[in-house]
C-alpha cells in the first residue's frame, strides 16, 4: 500500500481503482531512492551458496533516550511467543484492516522534492497522510479487496499554512485538505500481488529452513528481475545505468530488513494461515540484528536498525498479533532522482522542533477481525 501512496503523492492523477503490477511501481519507487553500496555484497552473495545468499549482520544501535542495552534473545523470546499464540489460536478466514501513514516535510531543503521530502533538519512544517484498506480471506487461501479509506492529510505539524498550500498547489482538488476521509466498499478488487520468497500455499514449517528459503527466494527474484531490467539498456552497461538500483534497494539486503519490509507492505502474510504466520516469525526470531526496544507492557516493541534507517516492529505475544510496523529514516539523498549520481553520498536526516521525534517516516498498523 505505501508503494501506491508515494506513487499517487509523485503523480496527483494516479487513478485510485488502477492496478499496477508491484514489479513496476518498485522500480518507479527505487529511483527516488538512495541506493547502498551493495554491489560487494551481491557479488558475494551470487558466488556463494544458496542459503546464504545475501548474508550480512546489522549492527542494532540503541535509539535516542533509551536506557540499557537491548538483549537479542529477548527478541527472539517475544516473536517464539507469539507464533506459539498465533498456532493456538482456532484457524479461520479473517478480516484485516491495514492503514498506512506517510511523513512529507516541507521548507528547507525540501523545496526540491514535490510536493513534501525526508529531511527534517531546517524543514518548517510536515504533513502526516494516511490511508487504509480492509482485506478478506477465503477458505482457499486467497483474499480480495473489500473497503479502502481515501488518501488524505491526517497530521499537521508546524506551519500549518505552509503545509496547506504546498498540499494545494499539487493536488489541487485531487485530494482537498481537511475534507474528511473517504471510505468506500465500492472497490475493484483488482489482482492481489501475491510474490513472497516462500509462498504462503507450499512452505517449510521448520523455522530454520523457512529462513533459509526466504534468502534463497531474494536471491532467485534478484537474478530475475535484473535480467529482465538488463533488456531497458540495449547498449551500455546497465551495472552503471540505474536500471538495478530499485531492485537491489529491496532484495539485496539481509533478510531480516526484507522480511521487516515485507510485513509492512505484504497482504498475503498477514492473511496467511497461522502456520505460516507463526513460521515466518519463528524464522524471523533466528534473523541477525533484531533487538528489543520497549517491552513493559503487553505490546513488545522490537527494532532493526541498520545505516539508513531503522524499523520498529510491535507485536502481542499473548494476543498472537502483529500490531504494527514503523519505519525511521536516518539517512536519504539531498537531491531529487534525477539530480544525481548513485555514488553521491547520503545526508542525515536531522530533526525538527516542531516535530516529535517518534513520528515515523513510515508506518502500517493491522487491525485483525476473525470471521467465524
Amino acid at each position: 500500500m505505501d508503494v501506491l501512496d508515494t506513487v499517487r503523492e509523485m503523480k496527483p492523477t494516479y487513478p485510485t481503482s488502477s492496478q499496477v503490477p508491484r514489479r513496476a511501481l518498485h522500480q518507479a519507487i527505487g529511483r527516488s531512492r538512495r541506493r547502498r553500496p551493495v554491489g560487494r555484497i551481491v557479488a558475494a552473495s551470487l558466488a556463494g551458496t544458496a542459503v546464504a545468499a545475501v548474508a550480512i549482520t546489522a549492527t542494532a544501535l540503541i535509539p535516542p533516550g533509551i536506557v540499557g542495552e537491548p538483549q537479542a534473545a529477548s527478541a527472539s523470546t517475544y516473536l517464539n511467543e507469539t507464533a506459539a499464540s498465533i498456532r493456538a489460536a482456532v484457524a479461520e478466514p479473517m478480516e484485516v484492516t491495514i492503514t498506512t501513514r506517510h511523513l512529507g516535510m516541507i521548507g528547507g531543503p525540501n523545496e526540491k522534492f514535490p510536493p513534501f521530502g525526508n529531511l527534517r533538519t531546517d524543514a518548517t512544517a510536515a504533513v502526516v497522510t494516511e490511508s487504509g484498506a480492509t482485506y478478506r480471506s477465503a477458505p482457499d487461501g486467497t483474499y480480495s479487496l473489500t473497503s479502502r479509506t481515501d488518501f488524505h492529510a491526517a497530521d499537521l505539524y508546524g506551519d500549518e499554512t505552509a503545509v496547506e498550500k504546498a498540499w494545494t498547489d499539487y493536488y489541487g482538488s485531487s485530494y482537498p485538505i481537511g475534507a474528511p476521509p473517504v471510505t468506500s466498499t465500492d472497490v475493484d478488487p483488482g489482482d492481489p500481488d501475491g510474490w513472497l520468497p516462500v509462498p504462503t500455499a507450499d512452505f517449510p514449517t521448520d523455522p530454520a529452513t523457512f529462513l533459509a528459503a526466504w534468502k534463497t527466494g531474494m536471491e532467485a527474484q534478484l537474478i530475475a528481475e535484473k535480467a529482465e531490467a538488463a533488456k531497458l539498456v540495449p547498449t551500455g552497461d546497465p551495472e552503471t545505468s540505474g536500471v538495478y538500483d530499485g531492485i537491489e534497494e529491496r532484495l539485496a539486503v539481509p533478510a531480516a530488513e526484507h522480511m521487516l519490509d515485507e510485513l509492512g507492505h505484504s497482504v498475503p502474510i498477514l492473511i496467511a494461515s497461522p502456520e505460516y504466520r507463526a513460521t515466518f516469525l519463528e524464522a524471523l526470531a533466528l534473523a541477525d540484528g533484531i533487538t528489543v526496544e520497549e517491552d513493559a507492557t503487553a505490546n513488545k516493541v522490537l527494532v532493526y536498525e541498520n545505516d539508513d534507517a531503522r524499523f520498529r516492529l510491535t507485536v502481542n505475544p499473548e494476543a498472537g498479533s502483529i500490531v504494527a510496523i514503523e519505519k525511521f529514516l536516518l539517512r536519504v539523498l539531498p537531491e531529487p532522482w534525477d539530480n544525481h549520481t548513485k555514488d553521491d553520498p547520503l545526508v542525515e536526516v536531522g530533526s525538527a522542533p516542531f516535530l516529535p521525534a517518534e513520528v515515523p517516516d513510515y508506518a502500517a498498523s493491522f487491525t485483525s477481525v476473525p470471521l467465524g
